[in-house]
């Protein structure tokens, strides 16, 4: 994973000269883009197929995001809504269930952006909630509190988040309900994310996540290269999408974890 991020670099350094549009409604990242009523939030997407040989049950499996937000009476505060799940689908043997499911709630603020150059920085204050909702041992869960940056052109786009984790006690007994179900999981996952987007070409767009690796010698890289379909009047995309590193479902907070997957994407 590492070797591919040289080439990533390149591309995303290309110059460009593009400006930004002058409202976050019509922003082409829609994790920033706000307005009134229901909208998209983070990446939607479904991978039919992915392979990964570093966690227990059937190597193939599919992955499917859904992701909205609403905004809160009219007002900058927002609700949003996320939930990635890991899908046996090919393991028949086993009734093809579903190996795990992340659910994440938050609630957040919005500050109004403010031009800068090209460009338009903006940040976000918030509170959210995730969990696989599952039974001691496989329960996970943890709540965070966080702030994040930006920067965003129309083709260019850096996003920076730092969470607080709030403290949990430790679990009386190995199989308590109560207390902290991932023990050290800032140890693997740290305390921030990076994210670099880049447009480029005719619809090309090249995504880099970097999760942890500040403070810790673990952390996620997820590269994702997504193209325009075409007849989808630019709102659906082929993308493949490669993982490596600690946390990429609450599961495998403390595992390694290597994955390929191809599939389509509804926003991103």
């Amino acid at each position: 994973m590492k070797r591919l991020l040289l080439p990533v670099l390149i591309i995303l350094l290309i110059p460009s000269g593009a400006t930004a549009t002058s409202e976050a409604e019509e922003s082409t990242f829609s994790l920033v883009r706000t307005g009134r009523g229901l909208g998209l939030h983070k990446e939607m997407f479904i991978q039919p197929y992915s392979w990964s040989d570093d966690y227990y049950g059937s190597q193939s499996e599919v992955i499917f995001q859904l992701s909205a937000k609403h905004d809160l009476l009219g007002s900058r505060f927002f609700l949003a809504y996320s939930q990635i799940s890991y899908w046996q689908a090919y393991d028949k043997k086993n009734s093809s269930p579903f190996r795990d499911t992340n659910y994440n709630p938050e609630v957040f603020y919005r500050f109004r952006e403010s031009p800068l150059g090209s460009g338009f920085l903006g940040a976000d204050l918030g509170f959210e909630h995730e969990s696989n909702g599952q039974r001691v041992p496989l329960s996970r869960s943890w709540n965070l509190a966080y702030g994040t940056g930006w920067f965003r052109t129309d083709d260019w786009f850096v996003h920076v988040k730092a969470r607080y984790r709030m403290p949990e006690d430790d679990k009386e007994t190995p199989d308590s309900p109560v207390g902290d179900d991932n023990p050290k999981i800032t140890d693997y996952l740290g305390h921030s994310d990076v994210t670099v987007a880049r447009l480029f070409g005719d619809g090309h767009q090249l995504r880099l996540l970097v999760r942890g690796y500040v403070g810790t010698d673990k952390g996620l890289l997820v590269l994702t290269w997504s193209h325009v379909l075409p007849r989808t009047d630019g709102n659906t995309y082929a993308c493949l999408r490669l993982s490596n590193g600690w946390g990429e479902s609450l599961m495998d907070y403390n595992r390694h974890n290597t994955r390929i997957g191809i599939g389509i994407m509804f926003n991103r």
